[in-house]
């Protein structure tokens, strides 16, 4: 996964956290006003969809989570080695201006 990809799914999980409980409450709401199935039954449905969406939403922002923490953890060794170039350079300068004089 990379950061493209996350932002693409940070935005579908924000329609989707809109859109499915709206479309899944109306779609039982209509069963229940059709008498399709008894409210006990209407309630566990919901309870299980609304469980399966929180685990699947878990899931991926754990996994999202370890994405950002690993592009942290190569942002600041890439920092590490830069600043180590850096000493390094000023270092080579140091010596040159002493050379010099």
């Amino acid at each position: 996964m990379t950061l493209d990809i996350l932002e693409r799914q940070v935005l579908f999980w924000n329609k989707a956290a809109i859109l499915v409980p709206i479309f899944f409450t109306g779609l039982l709401c209509v069963a229940w006003f059709f008498a399709i199935m008894h409210l006990e039954t209407l309630f566990f449905v919901a309870c299980g969809l609304y469980f399966t969406t929180a685990v699947v939403w878990w899931w991926w922002t754990m996994k999202s989570i370890h994405l950002l923490v690993k592009t942290l953890q190569r942002t600041n060794q890439g920092i590490e080695n830069v600043s180590i170039e850096l000493r390094s350079i000023r270092n080579d300068i140091t010596v040159d201006i002493n050379n010099d004089k």
